[in-house]
């Protein structure tokens, strides 16, 4: 065997072996979408309900999804000096007639989600009452204290795979959803 030849087996052939490693790496099976696929979440229900009273619900609708008609979004009313649970649920509501309520997965797979809210304005920040089952917060539940009058804004937004160990989970993990709701305190 001549030295040109030894040189080619000695470089080529670990390259040829590892470009197929490679080519055979990069095939994957068009079924494996490493992990759970994102759900479409067309709705967003927020339940206030005062201790003894007549819950009020408040939606965020965009049934035909991003990029179609304009979200329909309710204006929240609440009365001040009193205290609400609320409650939280998301929706599918793309196919009519088959509506597909996510509240329940996202209560099913608690550990990996977390309903965030911020506030702006005269907007109390809801304290969550729920969790996980790992005993972290969840905020499928939670209690609002209004005081006085005013106006504002509730931020509501649901996140999957936050690190609910984070100083700040709610900038952490991918948002599902966010929608935003001008709330008047009357």
């Amino acid at each position: 065997m001549t030295n040109n030849n030894k040189l080619m087996f000695k470089y080529l052939l670990p390259l040829l072996a590892f470009g197929i490693l490679i080519a055979s790496g990069c095939n994957k099976d068009d079924d494996d979408t490493g992990g759970d696929p994102q759900e479409l979440i067309t709705t967003v229900l927020l339940e206030f309900s005062p201790a003894g009273g007549t819950p009020l619900t408040f939606s965020f609708k965009d049934v035909d999804g991003i990029g179609g008609n304009a979200p329909v979004v309710d204006n929240v009313v609440l009365a001040a000096n009193t205290t609400y649970t609320l409650r939280v649920k998301f929706l599918d509501e793309s196919q009519a007639g088959n509506v597909e309520d996510i509240t329940a997965e996202v209560s099913d797979e608690s550990a990996a989600h977390l309903v965030c809210f911020d506030t702006e304005g005269s907007v109390p920040l809801p304290a969550v009452q729920d969790v996980d089952t790992d005993g972290k917060p969840l905020g499928l539940v939670s209690q609002v204290v209004t005081t006085s009058a005013g106006t504002g804004k509730l931020t509501v937004s649901l996140k999957h795979e936050p690190d609910k160990g984070a100083a700040a989970p709610c900038n952490t993990g991918e948002t599902d959803v966010e929608v935003i709701f001008d709330v008047t305190i009357l």
